[in-house]
């Protein structure tokens, strides 16, 4: 169960992790061994999966962002399996979830240009295990792009 605390130190990484354990422990009202201990728990409970760098995608020439729309023609277990472990090999895929609604999956990608989308969509995507058909979004701009997850 999260307490004040818990959740003070949970918003305060997700905005910067690199925050100290001193700094965790001054914003939360803590004495730095006491944020220590928490942060190992929340660490150790699953709470925090891990650390990161948030790079500027443009920046580092990742131009397009598109969302693919995977329909599957199968759903055998089978099937499933093999796309799932398909897509989680290919790095322009940055997200997969399985949806409710028009389709089965949807694919996040970044990639540097239309290109390089092409050739990923019919060539990968498409020929995928079980994938039916696919349809494309692209992120024209961006209005908000939040990381940090309002914590109940």
């Amino acid at each position: 169960m999260l307490d004040h605390a818990d959740r003070k130190i949970l918003r305060l990484l997700q905005a910067d992790a690199r925050r100290t354990t001193a700094e965790l422990a001054e914003a939360a009202g803590l004495s730095t061994s006491a944020c220590h201990r928490r942060v190992k728990r929340l660490e150790a409970d699953g709470l925090i999966a891990g650390y990161s760098a948030v790079l500027d995608r443009k920046a580092v020439g990742l131009n397009v962002l598109a969302y693919v729309f995977v329909r599957m023609e199968k759903h055998s277990e089978e099937t499933l399996k093999r796309f799932i472990e398909t897509v989680r090999r290919m790095d322009e895929i940055i997200a997969c979830h399985a949806i409710s609604g028009g389709g089965d999956y949807m694919l996040k990608l970044v990639v540097p240009d239309m290109d390089a989308f092409a050739e990923i969509a019919l060539k990968s995507i498409a020929r995928l295990p079980g994938v039916k058909e696919i349809s494309s979004s692209f992120v024209l701009t961006t209005e908000k792009d939040e990381r940090v997850w309002a914590i109940p």
